[in-house]
């Protein structure tokens, strides 16, 4: 009597990964994957704004608590990297810590951000002419970046970066890294 062997078990087949291709707009960054459709829905404004817990502050509170930029904010004169606070002297501003704003012609808000020693640090909202929000950012140390979303007018995602978890998504959906270095 002659006994088969047990046949091995089949191995899963592996996804097929995507080859990194450079970045078209952004060359000093590759692609690595497309996300799926549903993750880039989770991106979008509204899901964003409704389950993320991003607090947006009103244009009456802003421009009630902040100052404006061009009025009384300006960069450092000396090396233009700092904002400073020139409303109290002429000659010289000091370098501002609080809310600063801009705002279009037509009276919205074209962005308001948190600087601290003349740096920007926190939080970051820019909007689109017709008030809708478009990016939010929060900085860190000197204008390093923590977390930003930045969407279409429509509310699509054009770009995230998550410095937590070490990734970032292009306007066509894919995840993006800088290249390691060998």
């Amino acid at each position: 009597m002659f006994i088969k062997s047990k046949p091995e078990p089949k191995k899963p087949k592996q996804p097929k990964q995507e080859k990194p291709t450079p970045h078209p707009e952004h060359p000093e960054y590759v692609r690595i994957k497309r996300m799926p459709q549903e993750e880039l829905d989770r991106l979008s404004r509204d899901y964003v704004l409704e389950h993320e817990g991003l607090t947006i502050l009103s244009w009456d509170y802003v421009v009630d608590n902040g100052k404006m930029f061009g009025e009384s904010l300006w960069w450092d004169r000396s090396d233009g990297y700092y904002i400073c606070d020139f409303s109290e002297d002429e000659e010289e501003g000091v370098y501002y810590t609080g809310l600063g704003y801009d705002l279009y012609k037509n009276g919205s808000l074209k962005f308001y951000r948190y600087y601290k020693n003349g740096s920007e640090e926190g939080i970051e909202a820019e909007f689109y002419p017709s008030g809708v929000l478009k990016s939010y950012a929060v900085i860190y140390d000197e204008n390093k970046i923590a977390l930003a979303y930045e969407w279409d007018e429509n509310g699509m995602i054009r770009l995230y970066i998550d410095d937590q978890q070490g990734f970032r998504v292009d306007e066509e959906g894919y995840m993006i890294k800088k290249p390691t270095e060998v």
